[in-house]
């Protein structure tokens, strides 16, 4: 465990969840309008600090539990996975924009960066949200065991089914990333196409 928490240490908890979340929603609004290098650098390091706090949070690295670390995986659902994806498509919003404005700085570096941090903060729940909802729609029940152990932890009772879910799960947690990093260079390069095509037209404009 890195902090080893008891599940019980719910206000700790909270304050690692919502500093990290407000740490990662908020700081590529700054740093993307810094002028200062060495400001700009430490930024990004902070966020990418909260980016890796929050998945290891997610991941059951923060909190000693019995079972250990599960990953996030949860056989009923783990109710953060929808909060870690929405919080990781609202953290890159600021790179889209400052790269459709032209203002990202080094597009392919910083495209190649966000992609990282969203396999690491989106990916793992994105894959155990489509291969627990691929596995339930394909008739997979879950079985918790007998004695006295029973209900400490569950195994697919369709281990075929599992599989191809868990393909389904790792296509589309590489996919949305992938998507994004297409994203921010598409916009980067459309960016740059209308500067020169201003350019051209202001100096055709000038010569006449």
């Amino acid at each position: 465990m890195i902090f080893g928490l008891s599940p019980s240490d719910e206000v700790a908890i909270g304050y690692i969840k919502w500093i990290s979340a407000i740490v990662i929603v908020s700081l590529p609004w700054i740093f993307l309008r810094l002028e200062i290098k060495t400001a700009k650098i430490a930024l990004t390091t902070f966020w990418m600090l909260g980016i890796l706090t929050l998945a290891m949070l997610y991941l059951g690295f923060v909190v000693d539990t019995y079972m250990g670390p599960q990953l996030g995986f949860n056989h009923q659902g783990n109710p953060m996975n929808s909060f870690m994806i929405i919080l990781g498509l609202f953290a890159v919003v600021p790179f889209f924009l400052s790269a459709r404005t032209g203002k990202l700085d080094k597009p392919f570096r910083t495209a190649i960066l966000v992609t990282i941090a969203m396999l690491i903060l989106i990916g793992p729940p994105i894959y155990n949200s489509v291969a627990l909802g691929v596995y339930d729609l394909g008739g997979g029940e879950w079985d918790g065991g007998e004695g006295d152990y029973a209900g400490e932890e569950y195994d697919p009772t369709e281990p075929e089914v599992w599989s191809r879910a868990g393909m389904a799960g790792l296509l589309v947690c590489n996919l949305i990333p992938s998507v994004i990093l297409l994203g921010i260079l598409q916009l980067a390069r459309i960016a740059i196409s209308d500067v020169k095509s201003v350019e051209s037209e202001s100096q055709s404009s000038f010569e006449e």
